[in-house]
């Protein structure tokens, strides 16, 4: 009675603790903007690329795509920033009977590299949510069946997961 007993109790915390043990890895939603993407991890809406790290942290290709988009958009905040700054001189030297078009060319050249800086950074954003999203099932040898002891319907039992 006692080898019953015990072995219905490691059954049973085999069971509670596979059950709650597995994780609830949701995929990211990937939704077409009027320019590049929006993603949303569940209902929130991811907006800082720290959270996007957070979140593919377990998927080293997925993370080292979402570097390179975070490399791609600190660049391309550097240069749009400075050619709004001269396009934004150059316009207010208009005032003053000092414009130089050069700059403006200049500034107008620049923003167009954050521009292109800024959709680089998206296609990596995308590509690593993308591998994130591929890889989410899969276990080790590529199979995204498990065969564990879990609760069933009439008490403790093998359960399968796909």
């Amino acid at each position: 009675m006692k080898k019953l007993f015990f072995l219905l109790v490691v059954m049973l915390f085999l069971g509670v603790s596979s059950l709650f043990a597995q994780s609830s890895n949701e995929p990211i939603i990937i939704d077409k903007a009027f320019i590049g993407h929006n993603y949303y991890y569940g209902d929130k809406m991811i907006t800082r690329m720290s959270d996007m790290k957070a979140i593919v942290s377990n998927d080293p290709l997925a993370l080292k795509e979402v570097k390179k988009a975070s490399i791609a958009s600190g660049f391309s905040y550097v240069f749009a920033y400075a050619g709004g700054f001269a396009i934004g001189w150059q316009i207010s030297n208009l005032f003053f009977d000092k414009f130089n078009p050069y700059i403006l060319g200049g500034g107008i050249g620049l923003t167009a590299i954050g521009f292109g800086l800024s959709a680089l950074a998206d296609n990596h954003f995308n590509k690593g949510a993308t591998i994130y999203n591929g890889n989410l099932g899969v276990t080790s040898y590529g199979n995204s069946v498990e065969v564990d002891f879990g609760l069933v319907s009439q008490g403790v039992g093998v359960t399968l997961s796909f």
